[in-house]
């Protein structure tokens, strides 16, 4: 695995345990009714899918109860302990996103949560892109998710957009992009209640005024202050904004046709994150495509 990509990884170790009880099961649960509907219909019964920086495994929990034959992939070892527990009929190795390589080939590859942000160059996308090329079985379907740069220039501000309080824990999550020059990150601040001590009835109070957003940021951006003697460290996660229509080239380079919608279905617009469905273009199309333009 690359230096940098061992530097992303290890970031995501230092928060394994509070993505797994918040963002993991949050986002698993989201995913897999659209990836029911657009994704599965084109993989056969009892198919082999690929989940693809994977994470603590709640997708590919899902997929497996599912009936598919999934293997994770992702490059945090601690991310693939709590995996392993989620879903345990479930292959699981640690690799590196932009060079892996099986023995058998897959009918599908996932990678959601807009993972591929993480690529800091289009040669690192194509990496990624010629791996997945290479893992899949001709016909086969890649599908992931991207911020893109549009998106993350009308939202990505400094401000914070996620957290929650809970009696033993906290966390918000704040991102930001410059446009200027494609790079932006979130910072994950992370407090925790030490065991010595005690659940005040402050500390449940917070817990009840979770549910409403605006109170809930709010408290969370002076919780040092109002919670000083709990502990806190903050993760900043670097990412990258790619261009669409460069991502979708490159796409087309590695053998794939793509389409590209947002998430919320419909044409690519500037207040959605989009996605990519690809499939892995037959060498019969291929051949086909050469004969029609030596014909031209």
């Amino acid at each position: 695995m690359s230096r940098d990509m061992l530097e992303q990884a290890s970031k995501y170790d230092h928060w394994a345990w509070l993505y797994n009880r918040t963002l993991g099961p949050r986002y698993g649960a989201y995913k897999i009714g659209p990836i029911e509907r657009v994704v599965l219909p084109h993989v056969p019964t009892g198919g082999a899918i690929l989940d693809l920086c994977c994470g603590t495994g709640q997708l590919a929990a899902a997929l497996s109860e599912r009936g598919f034959a999934v293997t994770g992939l992702d490059g945090s070892a601690d991310m693939l302990r709590y995996a392993r527990e989620n879903a345990p009929s479930v292959t699981f190795i640690e690799g590196d996103a932009c060079n892996f390589a099986f023995e058998k080939p897959f009918d599908a590859v996932l990678c959601t949560s807009a993972s591929l942000n993480h690529m800091q160059s289009l040669k690192d996308l194509v990496a990624v892109f010629s791996s997945v090329s290479r893992a899949l079985k001709p016909g086969g379907i890649f599908v992931f998710d991207v911020n893109h740069p549009a998106q993350m220039s009308r939202y990505w501000h400094g401000h914070p957009t996620e957290g929650e309080i809970n009696t033993d824990f906290a966390w918000l999550i704040t991102p930001h992009y410059d446009s200027a020059e494609s790079l932006g990150a979130f910072t994950v601040d992370i407090y925790r209640r030490p065991d010595a001590h005690p659940v005040s009835m402050l500390d449940r109070l917070f817990t009840r005024l979770m549910r409403f957003r605006r109170i809930r940021l709010a408290l969370l951006s002076h919780f040092s202050r109002l919670r000083p003697q709990w502990e806190h460290h903050s993760v900043v996660n670097q990412i990258w904004g790619h261009d669409l229509d460069t991502m979708s080239h490159a796409l087309q380079e590695s053998g794939f046709s793509t389409d590209l919608r947002s998430t919320q279905g419909g044409p690519v617009d500037d207040s959605h994150a989009a996605y990519f469905f690809c499939r892995k273009v037959t060498t019969s199309e291929i051949q086909a495509e050469t004969t029609k333009e030596t014909a031209l």
